[in-house]
């Protein structure tokens, strides 16, 4: 059908051109140049009696006129043509019937070059990209509008009421035993907001209801006089700080279903004594329980692979082993955690970092599984109980005053592996002779003064 079409307008431009050139030669532009045009007509039988007729400029100009509407029409009807073959090939590919104009019904709906289709686009005023409709844009307005909290106020309690719950924002009262109520206008408290029971000065005992699920940053931060907190088994997350500086907490217990003690949780509890953490903790943060000097703590959940920077520093009482799926152990992780008397180093932590258990005198027995690569500096500095220990196949660097002051050291069997043994590593030990590879670079104050180094 393409191929007619293409036809067709290849016909009448042939037609349109050899009409205008018939024109032009005869009104003088190309060739001589008549003013007018004779027009031989023969008499049919009388042949030698001829009539000439003389056509007029205007008269010509007609003519040429006439034929290029026509030219006009006959394509306007093969684009109409053309057209229903297409829908018409269109519905066979769809699978459904599309009837085909007849010829007196595409003559009538011939158009000229300025006439638009009003089905063009499908009857849309508009060709882009279509408008939301008016009864969607008034759906999503009516739901923000009802999920939009509203602030209240019961002169106990500033709260945030949505059509399903509500989220305390702000504690006002002044109780010192406080239970929070389980619903509030008839909906759950689901949520304790940022910071709110922060610095409260009467709070001594708080009992958190059961369907919180999410205990906001700071919520009872500089809680001064708090001294113990009962956490819902719904409890899902607890934010950064949100025990911070409670200087009299003395117990409080961390939800199975919470996985992160997030930086700072516990900071500077410094009356902490009983705590039970979660059985689902997968990591906990920096400083999160920094200074709690009287936390007694023996054991740490299985599945936890991170302990971030200072996360028990100074935590004198703690005990604990580390578990084998540990892959992070932060900056001054236990350090002066003097309770500790047995270290294993898991596998998958492949850097012991800074002063990581420094001056944690207590250890007696350190060990080391096969895919630790570093010793950092000060990481073992001070632990003056160590008396020997064998380092990992994997290790490759051993940083500076990495073992300085582990007095009781005599014997440490280096790895092959090892390439670098930085200033101070081993000063202060019991160590007489060392044994290393010939390619491994260390210091002459690497080890104590007079030590014998062989090599492999």
């Amino acid at each position: 059908m393409e191929k007619l079409f293409w036809g067709m307008v290849g016909c009448c431009t042939l037609v349109f051109g050899i009409l205008l050139g018939a024109y032009l030669n005869k009104i003088g532009v190309i060739g001589s140049e008549p003013e007018t045009v004779a027009e031989t007509v023969s008499d049919g039988e009388d042949s030698d009696d001829e009539v000439t007729t003389e056509l007029s400029l205007d008269e010509l100009t007609a003519q040429v006129q006439s034929l290029v509407e026509d030219s006009q029409d006959n394509y306007a009807t093969a684009m109409l043509v053309f057209d229903d073959e297409e829908k018409a090939s269109q519905a066979e590919e769809s699978g459904s019937a599309v009837s085909r104009p007849d010829k007196s019904e595409t003559e009538n709906q011939v158009r000229t070059n300025e006439a638009v289709d009003p089905d063009r686009n499908g009857s849309h005023e508009y060709f882009l990209e279509e408008e939301p409709s008016t009864e969607e844009n008034s759906d999503e307005q009516s739901s923000s509008t009802e999920s939009a909290p509203e602030s209240k106020n019961d002169g106990e309690y500033q709260y945030q009421l949505y059509s399903d719950h509500v989220v305390i924002t702000k504690y006002l009262g002044t109780k010192s035993d406080l239970v929070i109520p389980d619903t509030i206008e008839g909906q759950p408290v689901t949520e304790l907001g940022a910071s709110s029971f922060a610095s409260s000065a009467s709070l001594v005992r708080v009992d958190v209801p059961d369907d919180v699920t999410t205990i906001g940053d700071n919520a009872f931060k500089s809680c001064a006089l708090l001294v113990s907190a009962q956490l819902p088994s719904s409890l899902t997350s607890l934010g950064m700080g949100a025990f911070d500086t409670c200087t009299a907490l003395v117990s409080v217990n961390v939800p199975n279903g919470v996985t992160q003690i997030k930086d700072r949780t516990f900071n500077n509890c410094l009356e902490l004594k009983n705590i039970t953490l979660s059985k689902g903790l997968t990591s906990i943060g920096k400083l999160a329980f920094f200074g709690c000097a009287k936390m007694e703590l023996e054991k740490l959940p299985t599945g936890l692979t991170t302990i971030d920077d200072q996360a028990f520093f100074s935590c004198a009482k703690v005990n604990a082993a580390l578990p084998k799926g540990l892959t992070k152990l932060g900056v001054s992780a236990f350090e002066d955690c003097t309770a500790m008397e047995t270290v294993n180093i898991p596998a998958g932590v492949e850097t012991v970092s800074n002063n990581a258990f420094s001056g944690c005198t207590g250890i007696t027995e350190l060990t080391f599984r096969n895919g630790t690569t570093v010793i950092s500096d000060n990481a073992f500095a001070g632990c003056e109980k160590i008396t020997e220990t064998i380092l990992p196949r994997t290790l490759v660097s051993i940083g500076l005053d990495a073992f300085s002051g582990c007095t009781e050291l005599a014997s440490v069997e280096i790895p092959r592996n090892t390439l670098s043994i930085r200033s101070g590593a081993f000063s202060g030990t019991k160590l007489t002779e060392v044994t290393v590879t010939k390619t491994c670079s260390y210091q002459e104050d690497s080890f104590p003064e007079g030590v014998t180094v062989n090599n492999y």
